[in-house]
């Protein structure tokens, strides 16, 4: 009887690189054979990759590798939680913020290899509202570009660019409701984001301070200010030091209730929403196994 592990790849044949790269034979010809018997399978359309993962959940399948960007992660993911299946990750999106922060990188043979000597590991989960999430979500200028990125054609790090600084001129700070811990925190924010993980993509990372397995998200509220003071701060985000700008505010807990006044724009894991009422965000500790590399900085 073999003791190889049954590894399932759910291949998101619209998401960025996928396109134009042959998963299949990558697989094939990097995966270690000797640790693992695979199977593969595409999704046709949204909500595919959440059904494929509970039904290998179902199967006793022993990882369950989601091949595409952010939101190919969140439906893989959600369907893992509370189970003995394990996420793998071969990122191939436009920001694939959670997979930078873990440390599979860009690279989809590169990431494969990465995956034959993984390191398994208990992380957090998220809900807002019941909905899962892994990476981040929030609410103000982040969903916005979210928004305009998911009706946008293009991709890719120059898009993003454009887009921010094109929104940024003539984005209007509304004010914003936070409960956390029994304090109530109201006024103008550019952002207020929750984050679990550290990272929306392409090394900007919002919540520095955020660890994957403390129990506690990162609440990061990001204060309106002038475009100059925004910009004069938003540097920092490449730098892992967004923590230290006076314009940021972060306080850690197990679950923050976030309300406007008018209909606004979240986003959860890079997907962007409208919402009117409140938005209840909780922490669900140790709630989904994950494969890191085995150098990851953030395995601990």
């Amino acid at each position: 009887m073999s003791d190889r592990q049954s590894i399932f790849f759910i291949i998101n044949p619209f998401s960025g690189f996928n396109k134009r790269e042959n998963i299949p034979a990558l697989i094939e010809a990097n995966l270690d054979h000797r640790k693992f018997n695979y199977e593969f399978k595409y999704t046709e359309s949204k909500g595919d990759a959440t059904v494929l993962a509970a039904e290998a959940v179902n199967r006793n399948i022993d990882v369950i590798v989601a091949c595409g960007g952010d939101g190919t992660v969140n439906e893989v993911a959600k369907s893992l939680v509370n189970s003995s299946s394990v996420l793998g990750i071969i990122p191939s999106g436009s920001g694939n913020g959670f997979a930078m922060h873990i440390g599979m990188g860009r690279n989809t043979k590169k990431a494969i290899l990465k995956l034959n000597e993984a390191v398994d590991k208990c992380i957090d989960s998220c809900t807002v509202n019941g909905a899962f999430f892994l990476n981040l979500a929030g609410v103000g200028f982040d969903a916005l570009i979210a928004y305009k990125a998911e009706n946008d054609e293009r991709r890719g790090f120059q898009m993003y660019l454009s887009m921010i600084s094109k929104e940024l001129v003539r984005f209007k700070a509304v004010t914003l409701r936070a409960e956390i811990d029994g304090e109530i925190i109201e006024g103008p924010f550019t952002t207020i984001a929750v984050a679990n993980s550290a990272m929306y993509g392409y090394n900007f990372t919002v919540a520095p301070l955020a660890k994957l397995s403390d129990g506690l998200l990162d609440v990061v509220f990001v204060k309106k200010a002038s475009i100059l003071r925004t910009i004069g701060s938003s540097w920092r985000m490449l730098n892992n030091s967004l923590n230290k700008s006076t314009l940021v505010d972060i306080r850690k807990t197990k679950e923050v209730t976030i309300s406007a006044k008018r209909p606004y724009y979240f986003h959860v894991d890079g997907e962007s929403y409208t919402f009117e009422g409140d938005l209840k965000f909780k922490i669900k500790p140790q709630s989904i196994h994950v494969l890191f590399p085995k150098d990851s900085q953030n395995i601990k």
